[in-house]
């Protein structure tokens, strides 16, 4: 018997939900998976399973411990993959945290161009909230510059800039006047994202302030730029976020010389003891994709 055997076995009886599934998986039997639970549970001097014949449960310390090993036997088959791979021949799953907006708008694309290149590497994109502080559970976490971070778990390495600028369908448009100052806006229906309500106040480059009113608000940044392409009003997004309408003519620039601040996407991720290959990868193959003409 040793820990990490007897940990990975346990971890399987719990992913495949019984005994028999789990020794089909790990090619051995049903009892010799009992004999490395109970040894398990001797040497850490507590129940992790409530087992009867119809079902198996974990308890509040099999629990905690399944959290934690399921990670830590990652972390390990990870490092011995990445000790002994070439880059082209790594594998294993890769956590990303992203916001909405970025997960579904931008990542996704370069994601399928990754997985293309690193086919034996899996991806598991998580939601994040804008401003939520990194979560050791995620190999990388794209977000906003973050300042109350903590530097001594985690390295930050800029990605790319992005600005947000104005775009609306053609279809809006047609038949209005031109839109040639910042002041034109307020008389037009603006999208909004977030969840401040039909009016909201902007700053863009040289302190302008704008404060823009609409009748659509959403958390949802597929609704957004659906509704823009609707022609139910204007949008303030990153060119990136709607890169793909624009090349199909969906969206047209508004005023296209007022934008916001540049500001910046961070990775965000574990100081560890090895070599994270997957994250810097992944790292690279984004900063290689995001194009600084698009800032």
């Amino acid at each position: 018997m040793d820990w990490i055997t007897c940990t990975k076995s346990f971890v399987t009886v719990v992913d495949q939900g019984s005994l028999a599934q789990a020794a089909t998986k790990l090619n051995t039997s049903s009892s010799a998976l009992s004999k490395r639970l109970a040894w398990l549970e001797k040497q850490l001097g507590v129940q992790l399973l409530k087992r009867t014949t119809r079902s198996l449960t974990m308890t509040d310390a099999g629990r905690l411990f399944y959290q934690r090993s399921a990670r830590l036997l990652d972390d390990w088959h990870q490092m011995l993959a990445e000790t002994t791979s070439t880059y082209g021949d790594v594998s294993g799953v890769l956590r990303i945290g992203a916001p909405l907006a970025v997960g579904s708008r931008l990542l996704v694309n370069y994601l399928a161009e990754f997985i293309e290149v690193y086919p034996n590497i899996q991806v598991e994109l998580h939601t994040i909230t804008p401003g939520q502080l990194p979560d050791l559970n995620l190999d990388v976490f794209i977000s906003k510059e973050l300042t109350d971070f903590n530097s001594s778990s985690y390295i930050a390495t800029k990605l790319f800039n992005f600005r947000h600028g104005f775009y609306a369908a053609p279809s809006y448009l047609e038949g209005k006047p031109l839109i040639d100052s910042p002041e034109q806006l307020t008389q037009h229906n603006c999208l909004m994202f977030g969840t401040h309500g039909h009016e909201q106040e902007h700053v863009f480059e040289n302190e302008v302030r704008v404060r823009l009113k609409g009748n659509f608000t959403t958390q949802n940044p597929e609704a957004l730029v659906a509704a823009a392409v609707a022609g139910m009003g204007i949008i303030l997004a990153g060119e990136n976020t709607v890169k793909r309408e624009l090349s199909k003519g969906l969206l047209v620039p508004v005023l296209p010389e007022l934008r916001q601040p540049v500001s910046s996407a961070y990775a965000y991720y574990p100081k560890l003891d090895y070599n994270h290959v997957k994250t810097k990868l992944f790292i690279d193959f984004i900063k290689a994709k995001s194009n600084p003409a698009h800032s």
